[in-house]
């Protein structure tokens, strides 16, 4: 079986390895994964022609300037799928570039394989009338949520709710203190988590706005240790900016203790992503801050049909966690809220209290995990 795989971002290499890995075991005949790709799946034996930094990009007014550079590789991304004919090609996420690259296979009709795509777009958050048209160019997609799935059945196509990666983590199970104590942080000091994203051009909007906040905190609350789980491509960007810091700080990019840090932080800031849901999920309180380019704020605003963008405020239909977005995005207000959480256990024991709920919403205590579940989908939609 032969799998062309299309990841942009982080947080779908963390999906395609570990779905890489349970194809492994499900697949005993010969099995070849290439693609556009990152380290987690080269890890993986994947074989990655272009990686995937070079398709990554976020905003409506961001991409405008390297939009003739992404034509020219999505025109030889689908001529490399057409030449190599695998029997599927599979795209994480990613939905605006990924898209695009399944439509023209399917209108060239030199492809005959299957096309696949892993994390249902949120048809359920703005334009639902997406599901009947994805369900033209792709022949099969794997949802992380439940509610997801009907968007998509009911358009005739075959789609199926695997479940979140989150649950194989670990991440409620962690040590509060194992982190603390392998870096010195006593048991009784106020910590905070920082986390910045996982994509360059986050980290380029809003570091400088988290840490001015956090100056305004440390002016108000002396003796707080500061905690920050990143990646490793953003590891000397962090590092640089917060060298200056007059306040003991702990930046680690080590996966292997990523969720003890998780767990070690009384509260949280986090740039909206992948990592707010993950950190609701460890049960870490938090608030989540966000801004984008006033042209693509715009256009959002006539599309955006939820409440909150918060995964886990839109999962428990409800505010659990505050969210500063756009003009509300400045480092006073992330300074007010942040300093109000860490001095209010009420509120923390009520965000604590409500990530409860979110387990089962996400696949937890599920006989399968969420990649052997996409595995099998996967498999059986290859062979009909």
């Amino acid at each position: 079986m032969k799998l062309f795989f299309i990841v942009g971002e982080h947080s779908g290499d963390a999906l395609a390895a570990p779905l890489i890995s349970a194809l492994k075991e499900r697949y005993t005949d010969e099995l070849v994964c290439m693609g556009i790709g990152g380290p987690l799946m080269r890890e993986q034996d994947f074989d990655e022609l272009l990686p995937m930094d070079q398709i990554s990009v976020i905003g409506l007014w961001e991409v405008l300037p390297k939009i003739p550079r992404l034509i020219k590789i999505r025109k030889a991304i689908v001529e490399e799928i057409e030449k190599q004919q695998p029997d599927a090609v599979v795209t994480i996420d990613f939905p605006d570039y990924n898209f695009l690259i399944a439509k023209m296979l399917k209108k060239r009709g030199i492809y005959k394989g299957k096309i696949i795509h892993y994390v249902a777009p949120s048809v359920w958050a703005w334009r639902p009338e997406r599901a009947k048209k994805i369900s033209e160019f792709l022949d099969g997609i794997m949802c992380l949520f439940p509610m997801e799935v009907d968007f998509f059945t009911e358009h005739g196509m075959k789609a199926a709710h695997v479940g979140h990666p989150v649950v194989v983590s670990k991440a409620d199970e962690a040590s509060p203190t194992e982190f603390r104590e392998a870096n010195n942080i006593p048991q009784n000091a106020k910590t905070i988590g920082l986390f910045f994203g996982s994509r360059e051009t986050e980290f380029k909007k809003l570091s400088s706005t988290i840490k001015e906040a956090m100056m305004l905190i440390h002016d108000v609350e002396e003796g707080i240790h500061i905690i920050v789980p990143t990646l490793p491509s953003l590891e000397y960007n962090i590092q640089k900016l917060l060298a200056d810091f007059k306040l003991p700080v702990y930046v680690t990019a080590n996966p292997q203790y990523k969720w003890e840090a998780f767990k070690a932080c009384d509260i949280a800031i986090a740039v909206s992503g992948t990592v707010a849901l993950e950190l609701a999920y460890a049960g870490t309180p938090h608030l989540i801050i966000y801004k984008v380019s006033p042209f693509t704020e715009i256009v959002l605003r006539f599309l955006v049909k939820t409440k909150h963008i918060h995964l886990a405020n839109i999962l428990l239909k409800r505010g659990v966690v505050p969210e500063l977005i756009q003009r509300q995005c400045t480092s006073e207000n992330i300074a007010q809220k942040a300093l109000e959480l860490l001095s209010n256990k009420e509120l923390q024991a009520e965000q604590k209290e409500a990530f409860k709920e979110l387990a089962p919403l996400l696949g937890k205590g599920d006989a399968m995990t969420p990649s052997e579940k996409a595995a099998e989908f996967l498999i059986n939609t290859v062979k009909g």
